[in-house]
Protein backbone atom coordinates (compact mmCIF):
# COMPACT_ATOMS: atom_id res chain seq x y z
CA UNK A 1 0.00 0.00 0.00
CA UNK A 2 1.09 3.56 -1.04
CA UNK A 3 2.30 5.82 1.76
CA UNK A 4 2.63 9.64 1.94
CA UNK A 5 3.69 12.31 3.89
CA UNK A 6 3.28 15.80 3.99
CA UNK A 7 6.19 17.90 5.81
CA UNK A 8 6.70 21.24 6.36
CA UNK A 9 9.87 22.76 7.56
CA UNK A 10 10.40 26.66 8.54
CA UNK A 11 13.18 28.50 5.95
CA UNK A 12 15.40 31.16 7.37
CA UNK A 13 13.90 34.78 6.48
CA UNK A 14 17.25 35.96 5.20
CA UNK A 15 17.35 32.42 3.22
CA UNK A 16 14.11 32.47 1.47
CA UNK A 17 15.64 33.52 -2.04
CA UNK A 18 18.74 31.17 -2.25
CA UNK A 19 16.16 28.08 -1.30
CA UNK A 20 13.95 29.37 -4.09
CA UNK A 21 16.91 29.73 -6.44
CA UNK A 22 18.22 25.94 -6.14
CA UNK A 23 14.83 25.03 -6.81
CA UNK A 24 14.40 26.80 -9.86
CA UNK A 25 18.10 25.13 -10.52
CA UNK A 26 16.45 21.84 -9.29
CA UNK A 27 13.69 22.08 -11.93
CA UNK A 28 16.73 22.12 -15.12
CA UNK A 29 18.11 18.91 -13.36
CA UNK A 30 14.89 16.49 -13.95
CA UNK A 31 16.97 13.74 -14.86
CA UNK A 32 19.36 13.69 -11.62
CA UNK A 33 15.68 14.05 -9.78
CA UNK A 34 14.32 11.24 -11.47
CA UNK A 35 17.34 8.85 -11.31
CA UNK A 36 17.24 9.86 -7.16
CA UNK A 37 13.70 9.16 -7.32
CA UNK A 38 14.09 6.20 -8.64
CA UNK A 39 16.67 5.46 -6.12
CA UNK A 40 14.72 5.91 -3.60
CA UNK A 41 11.61 4.57 -4.07
CA UNK A 42 9.29 7.70 -4.32
CA UNK A 43 6.66 7.79 -6.48
CA UNK A 44 5.66 10.74 -6.19
CA UNK A 45 7.69 14.16 -4.58
CA UNK A 46 6.36 18.35 -5.13
CA UNK A 47 7.95 21.04 -2.80
CA UNK A 48 5.69 24.28 -2.25
CA UNK A 49 6.60 27.08 -0.64
CA UNK A 50 4.15 28.71 2.23
CA UNK A 51 4.55 32.35 2.86
CA UNK A 52 2.12 32.90 6.16
CA UNK A 53 2.12 35.40 9.36
CA UNK A 54 3.87 32.90 11.19
CA UNK A 55 6.60 32.91 8.71
CA UNK A 56 7.95 31.25 5.70
CA UNK A 57 7.90 27.36 4.90
CA UNK A 58 9.21 24.60 2.77
CA UNK A 59 5.85 21.82 2.11
CA UNK A 60 7.06 18.73 0.58
CA UNK A 61 4.64 16.23 -0.37
CA UNK A 62 5.77 12.79 -0.98
CA UNK A 63 4.19 9.31 -1.89
CA UNK A 64 6.24 5.99 -1.69
CA UNK A 65 5.31 2.51 -0.61
CA UNK A 66 7.89 2.80 2.24
CA UNK A 67 8.71 5.79 3.71
CA UNK A 68 10.69 4.76 5.97
CA UNK A 69 12.96 3.20 3.47
CA UNK A 70 12.90 6.31 1.31
CA UNK A 71 14.36 8.03 4.49
CA UNK A 72 17.45 6.16 4.58
CA UNK A 73 17.95 5.69 0.66
CA UNK A 74 18.52 9.46 0.92
CA UNK A 75 20.17 9.93 4.61
CA UNK A 76 23.07 7.36 2.46
CA UNK A 77 22.83 9.04 -0.75
CA UNK A 78 25.84 10.14 -2.35
CA UNK A 79 24.04 11.58 -5.60
CA UNK A 80 25.06 15.00 -5.62
CA UNK A 81 22.07 16.36 -6.01
CA UNK A 82 21.13 15.02 -2.30
CA UNK A 83 24.23 16.01 -0.83
CA UNK A 84 23.95 19.53 -2.52
CA UNK A 85 20.10 19.50 -0.97
CA UNK A 86 21.26 18.16 2.23
CA UNK A 87 23.79 21.16 2.85
CA UNK A 88 20.72 23.59 1.38
CA UNK A 89 18.75 21.94 4.28
CA UNK A 90 21.43 22.66 7.11
CA UNK A 91 21.84 26.31 5.53
CA UNK A 92 18.30 27.57 4.70
CA UNK A 93 16.02 25.79 7.37
CA UNK A 94 15.86 26.67 10.24
CA UNK A 95 16.38 23.44 12.04
CA UNK A 96 15.62 21.17 8.95
CA UNK A 97 12.93 19.33 11.82
CA UNK A 98 9.34 19.07 10.71
CA UNK A 99 7.15 21.75 12.32
CA UNK A 100 3.48 20.94 11.94
CA UNK A 101 1.75 17.52 12.23
CA UNK A 102 -0.69 16.16 9.28
CA UNK A 103 -2.31 13.12 9.59
CA UNK A 104 -3.34 11.21 6.43
CA UNK A 105 -6.96 10.88 5.95
CA UNK A 106 -7.25 9.92 1.94
CA UNK A 107 -5.28 9.29 -1.05
CA UNK A 108 -5.92 8.14 -4.40
CA UNK A 109 -4.16 8.29 -7.69
CA UNK A 110 -6.07 8.01 -10.99
CA UNK A 111 -4.42 4.41 -12.63
CA UNK A 112 -4.47 6.46 -15.88
CA UNK A 113 -1.74 8.64 -14.79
Amino acid sequence: MTETTIIRQEVRPDKVNKLKGWMEEANDRKSEIIETLQHEGVKTESTFLEESSDGTFLVTYMEAENLQEVQEAFENSNYDIDIEYKELVQECLVDGQPVGNFEPLYHATNPDR
